[in-house]
C-alpha cells in the first residue's frame, strides 16, 4: 500500500487501523471525551512515523458558524511560527553567509548605535534587550521597524531575557538584507516548498487577508511573524525539521541547550519552544505552543515513540489544547507500553 493511498485511507476510513496498540477509533474517542463542554473549535492531527494516522476538524471557520472547518482552512500558529525565521537564519549560517557572533548593525546600519551590541545569537535567544512590540491592528513591518529605531534597550544585550517579536522582525530583515529579496520569497523557496507546505503563506499586505483564515486571529502583516498554516502543513514542516530536509537535525539539536536567563524549565535556547532529554542526554521530545490571540497551537513531537501531535484552535481556550495533548499522549504511551 503506497503512503499516499494510506494517508487518504486513514483520513476517511479511520475506525480500524491499529497504531502501536491504539486504534484510530480510540483516538477519536479520546478527543471527543476531552472536548465535551469546552466549546473547542479547531483541528486535531496525529502522525506516526511521519504518516497521518488521525485527523479531525471540529467546528466552524466563520463567525456566523456556517462554514465547517476544512483541511484547507488556515490558522495562525502564533509563536510556533517563530521557528520559520529561526530556521532561515540558521540556514544562512549553514551557507556561510553570516555568523551567530555577527552584530546586527553589520546588516541593519539604519538602526541606532545600540545595534552594534546585539548579535545574531541574541535575537535568536531573545537576549537582545529589545522591548516588547507595541501591537495594533494591521501592524506591518514598517511599523515594527519604526518601533525598533525609536526604542531603548531594556538591558545590556546578553545579560537578561525578554521575549519580543521585534527579534523576529529583525531576523526577517537580516534575511532580506543578505539575500536582496523580500523575506516571504526566501521562506517560500527554502522552507515552504522544501517541506511541501502548499497551502500556507507569509502575510505581507495588511489589507488583503485570505478568506481561508479561521476567524479569531489578530490581523498583522509582520515579516517573519505573520504566517498562516494548515495543521497538515505544520506537520509537514515538523517532518522536514526532523528528517533534515531544511537543516541537519544535529544543528537544531545543538541549538536547544544553553538557556540560562529565561528562568523557564527546559526552554530551548534558540526559538524552538521547549525540549526534554532522558537521563543519558538523548532528546526524547520537544514542544512549541503559540497564540494570536484567540488562535492557539501546540506542536508536540515524541522522538522515542516517533509520533507528532498538531493541535490548532480558534476558540480562545488554550487550556483545551493541553488537555487534548495530555489525553492523546497518555493513550499513545499506554498502548505502546502494553505492546512492549
Amino acid at each position: 500500500m503506497s503512503k499516499v493511498f494510506l494517508l487518504i485511507w486513514l483520513v476517511y476510513c479511520p475506525a480500524v487501523l491499529a497504531i502501536e496498540g491504539s486504534t484510530v477509533s480510540q483516538l477519536k474517542d479520546v478527543v471527543e471525551k476531552t472536548i465535551i463542554n469546552t466549546g473547542f473549535n479547531g483541528s486535531v492531527l496525529v502522525s506516526k512515523n511521519g504518516v497521518v494516522v488521525f485527523r479531525k476538524n471540529i467546528g466552524f471557520a466563520d463567525p456566523d458558524r456556517k462554514t465547517p472547518i476544512s483541511p484547507k482552512h488556515l490558522f495562525s500558529p502564533g509563536s510556533v511560527g517563530k521557528e520559520f525565521t529561526t530556521i532561515s537564519i540558521m540556514q544562512l549560517v549553514e551557507q556561510g553567509k553570516l555568523g551567530y557572533e555577527d552584530n546586527i548593525a553589520k546588516y541593519l546600519a539604519e538602526f541606532p548605535s545600540w545595534a552594534k551590541k546585539i548579535t545574531v545569537e541574541h535575537i535568536l535567544a531573545h537576549t537582545s534587550g529589545l522591548p516588547k512590540i507595541k501591537w495594533k491592528r494591521n501592524i506591518d513591518t514598517s511599523d515594527a521597524a519604526d518601533q525598533i529605531k525609536n526604542s531603548s534597550l531594556a538591558f545590556e544585550p546578553g545579560n537578561d531575557y525578554l521575549y519580543s517579536n521585534l527579534n523576529v522582525v529583525i531576523r526577517a530583515l537580516i534575511v532580506e538584507k543578505i539575500t536582496g529579496d523580500v523575506y516571504y520569497k526566501f521562506a517560500k523557496k527554502f522552507i515552504f516548498e522544501v517541506a511541501g507546505m502548499t497551502d500556507s503563506y507569509q502575510q505581507i499586505d495588511a489589507n488583503n487577508f485570505s478568506k481561508m483564515i479561521v476567524t479569531g486571529d489578530y490581523p498583522t502583516a509582520l515579516n517573519g511573524a505573520t504566517i498562516y498554516v494548515t495543521p497538515l502543513d505544520l506537520l509537514k514542516f515538523e517532518i522536514a525539521l526532523r528528517n533534515s530536509s531544511l537543516l541537519p537535525i544535529e544543528r537544531i539539536v545543538k541549538a536547544l541547550p544553553g538557556d540560562k536567563l529565561s528562568g523557564k524549565s527546559n526552554r530551548a535556547y534558540f526559538d524552538f519552544g521547549k525540549y526534554f532529554n532522558d537521563i543519558d542526554g538523548n532528546l526524547v521530545s520537544w514542544e512549541h505552543d503559540g497564540s494570536n490571540p484567540s488562535h492557539h497551537t501546540i506542536k508536540h513531537s515524541d522522538f522515542k515513540n516517533d509520533y507528532t501531535i498538531i493541535l490548532m484552535s480558534s476558540d480562545g481556550n488554550k487550556s483545551t489544547l493541553y488537555k487534548i495533548r495530555d489525553a492523546l499522549k497518555n493513550n499513545l504511551s499506554k498502548n505502546k507500553s502494553a505492546d512492549t
